[in-house]
């Protein structure tokens, strides 16, 4: 089952259900190694899509490669690199039901398979 979810990581790291999330800044923040400053009650926009295609976060985007997300691997990569249903408190609400839902799909399907 841990190679299971590895797959669906994966899958929603090149597929996420949204291309982008919005949240509002709760105090002013200065951009390191940049000229910006983001001011308090601004709402800012993150790229999902383009955060999980970023190089610096992950080698070769383009390529499927469940092993990204082994024990190992999760440890050495920033924390808010993999945000297919947000993160924080705002996390969406049925993350756990759909990841559930689509193990016992796959099972279901895995199950019937014949080689």
């Amino acid at each position: 089952m841990k190679y299971l979810k590895q797959v669906i990581d994966e899958t929603l790291r090149k597929y996420p259900p949204l291309p982008f999330i919005t949240r509002e800044c709760v105090k002013e923040y200065k951009v390191p190694d940049d000229n910006l400053t983001i001011e308090k009650g601004v709402i800012c926009t993150i790229p999902i899509r383009g955060i999980h295609y970023d190089e610096k976060y992950f080698e070769n985007p383009n390529e499927f490669n469940p092993d990204r997300f082994s024990e190992d691997n999760k440890k050495t990569r920033h924390p808010y690199s993999h945000l297919p249903f947000g993160e924080g408190p705002r996390v969406c609400i049925g993350e756990r039901f759909g990841i559930m839902q689509t193990k016992i799909g796959l099972a279901s399907i895995l199950k019937k398979f014949q080689d």
